[in-house]
């Protein structure tokens, strides 16, 4: 039997009690008793320190309900002891595109909310929310009258969706598409560079029939027939037309940039002055914003990455440590592989913690022959590693295929190269093959690796004249603005619409390599820390590649020169 608790004891439950139930949480009776064995010993006032540190720290956690378990309290008490910060044993971390949590933005709640998967039983109309093992019922009206039915908790949004597959319906395009205009609506509603603009809908002025002087929409530019562009919200749509005087702002808009139009509206036609990208917002003022400090990145951390104490303080002893990114590493070439030695054996003394490889990995690929010649390649490749592996015993190897290496077929996200490569370097090397695109955590740094010849399909659709001169930089500020690595529509480049998460930058990453054959070039937009960077290819540009050092935030371009490699 339990104890009698004291009158000390009794009090400290009752105030414990009382403090949660203000902020809405309630307290199961197991952790109420391990508030009180945990904060007994201390005075009240740090008492009330702690259990401030708590609740905050709860709020901006994704929870299930307001009923808080023991579990919950040691983990958030650890937490908030160790200042909110990870295990940072080990400071690299790779993720899976495929692995990722998929976040969504509920503009009713005003933040961002993890979308739960489950199945439900037609027969007795129940919902089985699988990790949970709790079920709610669902009125069989309802269930009638939507199918979609939506079951909505404090931080959940719960649908009635089967688990993500490949075979997408058509729900799920329109609610990627839903999602990615959302993140950039939210955004551009509190830029204070737009507040004294004001916004109307194409639902008012579809029902307009008045003459409209300086109209501005948000909208996503789309084209449902040829040369007849039309501009969708939430709403509906309108058709717009862009005339020789029309201004566009540096940027690249093409068919589904989501972007601001200003112009008159007419005979309901809305003939468009001036085109631009909404403002680019950093991931702090974004996490400022939506008041969370949750983990959106990936891994299983609930704390993000750059808001942990002690991975920054770990960063910054990493003051020397670089990261290699190289993009068309052709290992069935031999002069390729010369100049990938040369790298290697430059690096030595002083290896960096991780090199990314990054596809094509063939010179010849979709042949009938590609894979022979994949797996000759990684042989050569590892004997060349076999030579120095001591040298690189401490270093990740990441591999990330490009659009043209086996065995899916120009499709976004794309999985890990073919498992059947991965014996020859996996025995001497510290080896990860990664997703199409992929994440990766140095630390307290956020970086995302995309490969895809991208550039040139955007500045081929895009409907604003361009110099070659211009194209980084407008490339950059136009996938930051976006927040989503591919905003071309699926006919141009298709995506897997229930893993269209995997492809967001919400909040920005703090290095974003867009690995493509276009020119190498490093970028910062105004308004941003983050660096976008295109290493080029390595195999077909004088075998240039970029050096970044996350401590310092600073990415250095370099190349092997063509005299080093002669025979």
């Amino acid at each position: 039997m339990d104890s009698q608790p004291t009158a000390e004891e009794a009090a400290l439950r009752r105030e414990i009690v009382k403090m949660f139930q203000i902020h809405a949480f309630e307290l199961k009776k197991e952790a109420v008793k391990l508030c009180v064995k945990l904060f007994l010993e201390h005075d009240k006032d740090t008492r009330k320190k702690w259990t401030n540190k708590m609740i905050e720290l709860l709020k901006k956690q994704t929870l299930q309900s307001s009923l808080i378990s023991e579990e919950l309290i040691r983990e958030t008490f650890r937490q908030c002891k160790s200042k909110g910060s990870q295990d940072a044993g080990k400071l690299l971390n790779v993720f899976d595109a495929f692995s990722l949590q998929p976040y969504d933005f509920e503009p009713e709640l005003g933040k961002m909310v993890l979308r739960v998967i489950f199945d439900f039983k037609l027969q007795i109309f129940d919902v089985v929310v699988e990790p949970f093992k709790k079920k709610k019922a669902v009125p069989k009206s309802d269930f009638y009258r939507d199918f979609d039915y939506k079951l909505q908790t404090t931080n959940y949004i719960i649908s009635r969706k089967a688990t993500p597959t490949l075979a997408a319906d058509s729900s799920s395009f329109s609610h990627a598409a839903r999602q990615r205009f959302l993140l950039v609506k939210q955004r551009a509603a509190r830029c204070a560079s737009l507040k004294n603009f004001k916004f109307t809908t194409c639902e008012i002025l579809s029902a307009s029939t008045k003459t409209l002087k300086s109209v501005v929409v948000l909208g996503m530019l789309t084209q449902q027939k040829a040369d007849c562009y039309h501009i969708e919200d939430l709403s509906g749509s309108i058709e717009v037309e862009f005339k020789e005087d029309t201004k566009f702002h540096h940027a690249l808009f093409h068919e589904h940039s989501i972007a601001i139009f200003e112009g008159n509206f007419e005979n309901s036609v809305l003939k468009v002055n001036e085109v631009a990208m909404v403002p680019v917002e950093s991931a702090e003022t974004t996490r400022k914003e939506l008041s969370s400090n949750e983990n959106w990145f990936g891994g299983e951390d609930k704390i993000a990455f750059r808001c942990s104490e002690r991975l920054r303080s770990a960063l910054a002893k990493q003051e020397d440590t670089s990261i290699i990114f190289l993009s068309d590493v052709f290992l069935d070439d031999m002069k390729t592989m010369r100049a990938l030695n040369k790298l290697l054996m430059g690096y030595k003394d002083q290896p960096p913690i991780a090199i990314v490889l990054c596809g094509n990995f063939c010179s010849r690929p979709r042949q009938t022959d590609t894979i022979d010649l994949l797996d000759r390649g990684f042989r050569y490749l590892a004997n060349q590693l076999q030579q120095m592996k001591k040298e690189y015993e401490k270093t990740q190897f990441i591999f990330v295929p490009g659009p043209d290496d086996p065995f899916v077929d120009s499709v976004l996200p794309r999985p890990h190269l073919p498992s059947l490569l991965f014996k020859h370097v996996s025995p001497i090397i510290s080896a990860t093959f990664a997703s199409n695109p992929c994440r990766i955590q140095f630390a307290s740094q956020e970086i995302v690796v995309f490969r895809n010849d991208l550039i040139k399909k955007m500045c081929r659709h895009s409907i604003n004249s361009i110099t070659v001169e211009s194209i980084p930089s407008r490339y950059a500020r136009s996938i930051l603005s976006q927040a989503h690595l591919c905003p071309l529509p699926q006919h141009i480049t298709p995506i897997l619409a229930d893993f269209s998460h995997c492809l967001s930058l919400h909040p920005l990453p703090d290095l974003l390599i867009s690995a493509d054959r276009f020119e190498t070039f490093q970028e910062k937009v105004v308004g941003t820390e983050t660096i976008v960077s295109n290493p080029g290819s390595f195999a077909r540009s004088n075998y240039t590649f970029h050096v970044y050092y996350p401590a310092q935030n600073r990415i250095e371009a370099s190349q092997i020169p063509n005299s080093e490699l002669i025979d």
